[in-house]
This record gives structure tokens, sequence and C-alpha cells, in this order.
């Protein structure tokens, strides 16, 4: 049938689990249809909508909406609307049940349905069809799904936080690993964990418009995740198929000042992410006009991740403030806040003592920031390069403003020789303007012929992107980047050890974020810190303070900025006199330092380690991580696939293949499989060596597309084999049938976690007796063999009959089972939701950063799992005859 109609029945091809659909509207080119099982509705287009036809035939069980079952005797057809004619199985009554009226929650069997209409795969396609289903319920089981392909070093720290966040219900939290720690990887493994659960659909990003491309292309490299840039341009576009251009995509990175724009601000409330996250989150200003615009975005969506290395950079009560965004409850008063960070060394010392993991998270949920801010610190991880610092002192100069300052400036001489000296590396420079960095490249070409690249706020993205790119060929690339102040954020240089500060900020978090372009995961040289500086000047101010009163070049600085508040009018007066600063406020810097660190590391660091990372749990992530990942099983499955569905495979050495479609491919497309193809691995040190090579993971939207495939769509659904064993005779033959038990809910609900797909094998006799528990499949796979298509629709024509009678005996014993299983299942999902919200509850009275929506959220949780359970599915996956021939 071509034609779309209001009334008709239809599958979704990629999203099974939502149950037969309805077409509601059918106008133009476009379609909706309503899944009333999980109570959602998709909008498609008409010439690529993914759905199959939900058409029942003679001989078939159909549903009616009341929930009797009937017979199918008859079919007609009028205005494109099937009726069925049959006979209710309770009482023999004649029925006639237009396809409007079937239920939503009706037995999927396309199995049998091939069947009877004399379709037969391959044994190999069948054999492979099994083992996607097995695999496929292995994947949705794990408890790390979502983080098994991830493209970087398993960290233990990184998995720690993804997995804490991710599995909570409505996460709130701030993450703020110190520079260089990956809170970028963090969040990239919470999103994609995220979705592959199900617990998060709609995902909105929002960063700084010079790291908006880096975001995209982490998100991809990393993460497999395809995110869609939205500029104004973009948007605009977006206007002309929805009032709301933010609803025609599901995954979105916008620039920040989109959050507080009237233009755009309203649609993004409207919207309803589901999920936000906020990058380099310092720069929220509470003091500004324009943040009650993303205070009321970050009200409106239940999840969100604030990221920033530097979480006090502009000063305690600008940190407290971006905590209320994430629990306003909770950060209710300034006031307190200070007061309860002054007991923390107690509280500290009280959680050392605490051996039970589940008395330490009692303990640390019910005080301090521990259950919204995370933070790693790199002398709890370790294994980071040292920092050498270089000062520069230089003679004073007066400028002639007749001629550009750089014409006589001192550190335009050293800049020429040091990078004259140092032709084999590569260094950064960064200074405060965008000015600045067109000076020095207008000095360094006129003056040595030195093309600089360059990395501004004044450029495009596309430029910036170019200009690092440049920076980084090792061939031709420049010799050095010049950034202005926004390459101190974001941008990861870490193949570089050479860093020259061309100045000096006031404020030390930005002096770090400065030193983390380099100083990062991934670094393997020490790094070496320039400064070139002249007499008299700011640099020369600033020096001894940043050096000798609190160390800042050569170690992480975690209470910079407080020392900065503390001292803010002496320094700003000193600078403005030009005046050196005074040895009593060096020493006093000094004293305040030690006092203060001391006073966090036995506190507030203490607590912030404990919380961000549990070394065990994360070692027991990692090997399950391992454990799952499963990568011979992946490889030698996805090898097949592509052998059994047209897509050249070839070996290109231990460890890679390149693949591409081929000129019979048995499908239209797959995710992630260009036209020209590409090169994949299955192994993660292989893909981190190789930057051009695809990750392929059981995650990877490949691999799920293909499991999809096998077990949504018909390929394998139906096989006639021949068996050769002597020991039985000739003649003889054998039912083998896989039931699956569905159980349609929403994604939300993450119902896998408790219900991953679940089979049942069943294996009859010609006579009927069920023998799946004395021969098993791999049995029957060594001693089956392939049969032509003639032979096996002969097969199928003859013994039609009886196998009909022999599923129907089989679907009971597997609704049998599955109301055993389900049973299990909804036991299991609500002791575990139950005691988890009883925790909280416990919890919240002690501490308000438990908020009400999360407690909300599970009972919303349950009401969902509960409510799936009672109407579940029985599907016929899969049906093999196999006949003796020996």
């Amino acid at each position: 049938m071509s034609e779309f109609r209001v009334g008709q029945r239809y599958l979704s091809e990629t999203e099974t689990e939502l149950g037969l659909g309805m077409i509601t509207q059918a106008e133009g080119r476009h379609l909706t249809v309503m899944f009333p099982a999980t109570g959602e509705v998709r909008l498609y287009s008409a010439q690529e909508a993914p759905l199959a036809r939900y058409q029942l035939q003679v001989q078939q069980q159909g549903k009616h909406a009341d929930g009797w079952s009937f017979t199918i005797q008859e079919l007609t057809e009028s205005q494109g609307i099937v009726t069925y004619h049959g006979l209710r199985d309770d009482n023999q009554e004649s029925v006639v049940v237009p396809e409007t009226q079937l239920s939503h929650q009706v037995d999927s069997n396309p199995a049998l349905t091939r069947l009877l209409a004399g379709q037969a795969d391959r044994l190999d396609m069948y054999q492979l069809r099994c083992e996607a289903s097995e695999h496929l319920a292995h994947h949705q089981a794990s408890e790390v799904a979502g983080l098994l392909g991830v493209r970087t070093h398993l960290l233990p720290h990184q998995l720690y936080i993804a997995k804490t966040v991710a599995d909570r219900y409505h996460p709130r939290v701030l993450l703020a690993d110190e520079v260089g720690l990956g809170k970028t990887i963090e969040a990239g493994m919470i999103i994609k964990r995220r979705l592959t659960t199900g617990r998060s659909q709609r995902v909105l990003i929002v960063v700084p418009e010079s790291l908006m491309h880096q975001w995209l292309v982490e998100l991809r490299r990393r993460f497999a995740l395809n995110f869609t840039l939205f500029d104004d341009e973009r948007c605009e576009q977006a206007e002309a198929d929805s009032e709301n251009p933010f609803l025609t995509e599901q995954h979105i990175i916008i620039s920040s000042r989109f959050m507080h724009e009237s233009r755009w601000s309203q649609a993004l409330l409207e919207a309803e992410f589901d999920l936000l996250i906020i990058d380099e989150a310092h720069h929220l200003q509470p003091s500004a006009p324009e943040f009650s615009a993303v205070k009321n975005l970050c009200e409106a969506v239940p999840g969100l991740l604030l990221l920033t290395a530097t979480p006090e950079q502009e000063g305690a009560e600008g940190h407290f403030q971006r905590l209320q965004l994430l629990d306003p409850d909770r950060f209710s008063n300034f006031a307190s806040f200070q007061k309860e960070q002054a007991h923390y060394k107690e509280l500290a010392e009280q959680a050392e003592s605490v051996t039970d993991p589940a008395e330490l998270d009692d303990l640390l949920d019910k005080h301090g920031t521990g259950r919204v801010m995370f933070r790693n610190r790199r002398a709890d991880i370790g294994g980071f390069p040292s920092r050498h610092f270089h000062p520069v002192e230089l003679d004073e100069f007066e400028a002639d403003e007749d001629m550009p300052w750089w014409m006589e400036d001192p550190r335009i001489d050293w800049l020429l020789d040091h990078i004259k000296q140092n032709r084999s590396e590569k260094a950064l420079l960064i200074c405060k303007t965008a000015e600045q960095v067109l000076d020095l490249s207008e000095a360094l070409r006129v003056l040595a012929g030195v093309q600089a690249a360059t990395f501004h706020e004044g450029m495009t993205l596309t430029e910036r992107d170019r200009s690092a790119a440049f920076f980084a060929s090792e061939e031709d690339g420049s010799p050095i980047l010049l950034c202005s102040e926004i390459g101190s954020e974001g941008r990861n240089f870490q193949f570089v050890h050479q860093l020259i500060l061309f100045d000096l900020p006031t404020n030390p978090d930005l002096l770090e974020q400065r030193i983390g372009r380099l100083d990062r995961i991934g670094q393997q040289q020490d790094i070496d810190i320039y400064l070139p500086y002249s007499k008299g000047s700011t640099e020369a101010i600033l020096l001894p303070w940043y050096e000798q009163g609190m160390n800042a070049f050569t170690q992480c600085n975690a209470i910079g900025r407080k020392l900065y508040d503390a001292f803010a009018a002496e320094i700003e007066q000193a600078i403005a006199e030009q005046q050196p600063l005074s040895t009593e406020l060096l020493e006093q810097t000094k004293e305040l330092h030690k006092t203060w660190l001391e006073h966090n590391r036995e506190g507030q660091d203490k607590l912030q380690a404990l919380n961000a990372c549990r070394p065990e749990t994360a070692e027991k992530i990692i090997e399950q991580i391992h454990r799952d990942s499963d990568t011979d099983t992946l490889a030698d499955f996805m090898i097949a696939f592509c052998d059994r569905f047209g897509i050249n495979n070839e070996v290109l050495d231990e460890e890679r293949w390149f693949i591409r479609p081929g000129e019979h491919m048995r499908i239209g497309s797959l995710p992630g499989l260009p036209d020209d193809g590409i090169t994949v691995t299955f192994d993660r040190i292989t893909a981190l060596n190789f930057e051009d090579t695809d990750f392929l993971s059981w995650d990877h939207p490949m691999v799920q597309a293909a499991l999809e495939l096998l077990t949504a769509d018909d390929f394998g659904s139906t096989c006639v084999a021949e068996l050769k064993n002597p020991a039985i005779p000739a003649g003889s033959w054998f039912l083998e049938l896989d039931f699956a038990s569905i159980v349609p809910a929403p994604k939300a609900a993450a119902l896998q976690e408790f219900c991953p797909l679940k089979s049942l094998r069943l294996l009859f006799n010609g006579q009927g007796q069920e023998l799946s528990a004395k021969v098993s499949r791999e049995l029957l796979d060594q001693q089956a063999s392939f049969i032509d298509k003639k032979t096996a629709r002969q097969v199928l024509r003859q013994l039609r009959e009886p196998a009909q009678k022999l599923i129907h005996s089989g679907q009971q014993q597997a609704r049998d089972w599955q109301h055993s299983q389900l049973e299990q299942v909804k036991q299991n999902a609500l002791n575990a939701l139950q005691h988890e919200q009883n925790r909280l509850l416990e919890l919240q009275k002690k501490n308000p950063s438990v908020r009400t929506s999360e407690i909300e959220a599970i009972d919303w949780r349950e009401k969902q799992i509960t409510s799936a359970l009672e109407r579940p599915q029985l599907s016929l996956q899969a049906v093999r005859i196999l006949v003796n021939n020996h």
C-alpha cells in the first residue's frame, strides 16, 4: 500500500520499542504517528519514513483494543483501511475488527508471516540473527553501556564521575576538575551513557563561540556522537520548518550568547531539553542583567552540568551563586555556606575514619557540596610533567608615539631570538588582547619573515580552526601560535611544551587557565614557561607576587583567586602607580598561601577528593568495561555482518580494516558508513594512535544499527536447513523457535536496566516433543548445512500446517515463560527503586541538596515501569526448520 492514510497501523523500523503506531495526520510531505504504548508522537517525512506497515494475515491472532483476542479468517480493504473478519478466541463469536481498533499491545510475529508466505533466509543469516540477539541482550544488561566506546585512555577519575553522574535521575552537578584533567571528556561520557541508556534524549550544549567546533569534533571523534551547530543562520533556516528552531534537532550546540539573546532565549526555554551542559561556567556573571535568562533556562531543564576548572575565578560569592543554579534550595544563603565551609576539616577527619562505602556516601551527601560538585586535583591523580619557569628580565624602554610599539619593545627581539634558537620546537604565546596578537603577527612578518598562526576573537570559527591546524602541522606549519585571552580556555595544545606569556593577568585563575592549555592529560614532556618582561612594567610588579607569594608558575594554584581578593586594592594601586609591591605584602601573601593551602588540604580538598573519585569503584568500572567490550567477539560479528550484507571489508593490518558499501549492499545505508568508506578498528589503543580510524565498540551507532537490523527487521527470521545425522531416520524434521519478550516503555524509564532483551528457545521434533534442554543450538549448527531456495520453498509448503500447530503450542509455553520472567523483573525493579527512593528521603531530612524532583523522578520511573510490565508483547523472532537427509 503506497499511500498513507489516517488510521493505518505501522511499526517504527528504527524504534520498535515504541509499539504499534497509528497515523493521525497525513498531509503533504509530513506524517504524524502516535505510539499509544509509550505515549510518544513522531513526525516523519512521508518519502523517508522508517515505518513498516502492520498487517495481519489469515490464521494469525489479532488483539482488540478492549483486550480480547481473535483468529483471522478473512481480510477486506476499503479506502486504505484493512478490516479483519474472524472468531473471538474466548467464545468463538464472529467479529469484525477494523485495524483502527487493534490494540497497540499486539504480538509482533514477522517470522510467522514470512514462514506462511514461504520465505526463507540462508542458514548463515539465521545464525547471525541469533548471535545479534544475544549480543544486544548482553549490551542492554551491561552496567557500563555507553562507556564502552569512549576513544580515550580509561582514567579512573573520569570514569567514576561519568558513571556516578550519568546514573542519577536528574543530575545537576558542577564538574570542576583542575585544568587539564578532562572535564570535556567527563561531560562527553555522561552524555553518551545517558543517550545510550535512554535517560536523556534532548541535549543542549552551551559553549563560548570559539569552542563550538572543538566540541563538535570531540563529541564525534571520541564518542561517535553527532551534534548540530546552531548559529543565527542555522536558526533562521530551521524556523522555516518549525516555529521553534530548536525542536528540529535532538542534539544541539550553541554559543553562550544565545542563552540571553531575546531573539532565541524564549525558544530555548520552550524546546524541552532534558540535559543542559554549560562550558566555562565561570563566565556566568550573576550581577549581569542577562543572568536572569540563564537562570530561567537552568531551571527549565531537569539535568544540568556546569563545567569550570576555576569555580572561584570570579570570587567566592560568584561561585556560590553558580551553585544556586544547580540547587537553589540547598544553596540559599551565602553566609550559611561560608559558615559550613569553616567546619570542613572536622568533617574530613570524620569521613576518613569511615570504612563502609555506603556510610561514606551518606556522610558526604549530607554535608558540603558533596552531591553537586566534583573536583579532582593533579596532586591526587599524579603522573603530570614538571613545570619549569624561565623569567627573562629585559631593559626598560620608552615608546615612540610615531612608531609602532613593537619596533622598540625588547620583548620582540627576545621573541625572534627564541624562535630562531628553537626551530624544531613549537611555542604557544598568549597575550591579553586581539590587538596585541595582530601587532605581534605583523612584527614577526616584517622583522623576520615568520608566518605566525593567530587565534583571537576577531576571527570566525572557521578561521580559528584553520589557524590552529596550520600551527599543529608538523611539515609546513607555523612555529608559533599567537593567542589572545580566548586561547587560554578550552583549546588544547598538549603537543606543545613551550608557553610564552607576553603579559601577566592580575587574576591567578586566568594564569592557571593559560598554563593549562599545555599542562594537561596527554602532555608527554615537561612544560617550559617563559616570561619576557621589561623593568618597571606591570609584569615586573606582578612577577614576585606570583612567584614568591604563591609559586604559581610551577604548581597548580587552587587558592589564587582568594589571595587576589585579599590583596586586590594594594595590587591595583601598585600597578596604577607603577611601584613594586612591598616586601610586607609578599610575605603576607606567602603566609596566607601556606595557611589557606594547609586548611584546604585538611578540609575541603579531602572531602572533594573522597567525593570526586573512589579508586576501588573506579577500578571495578574499568574492569567491567574490559569484560563487556569483548573486542574479539565484536570483530567477528561485524566482519560477518559486512560479509552477509554486501559491505566490502579489506584487512589493512592486525588491528585495522577498511570498509565501504559494496555494489550489492543489502541495505540502503548504515550510520557512520560513508560512500567512500572508512578505516575502522576494534582496539582502543589503535584508535588512539590513528586519528583517521573509527573506533567501533558495542556502543557505536554502526554496531547498534547492525544489531537493530538483525533483531528488529526480517533478516534471518526464517530458515530451512539440512541435517545429516545417521542416528536419526531420514525425513525426520525439527522446528526451532525463538520468542522474544518485548516491553514497550518510554526511553527515559531506562527499563532495559532491569529488563534487557530476553528470548526463549524452543525445539520441537515432528511428533511435538520439546527437546531444547537435550539438544543445543550449537549442536544443531554443527550438523546443519545450507539448502537452496527452491528446496526450502518445497519444505515450507509441505510442513506449513504441522509447523503452525507446533508454533501455536510453543506460544503458550512462551507466554508462561514470559509471565514468570516479568514477575521477577517487576520485583527486582520495585525493590531497587524503592530502596533508592527511601535512601534519598532519609538524606533529604538532613540535607536539602536532595531535591524533591529527584525523588519524584524515581516515583515516575517506578510507575512507568510497572505500567509497561502490565502490557508486554511476545514476538516470534526467528523460526528454523531442519530436515534430516542422511
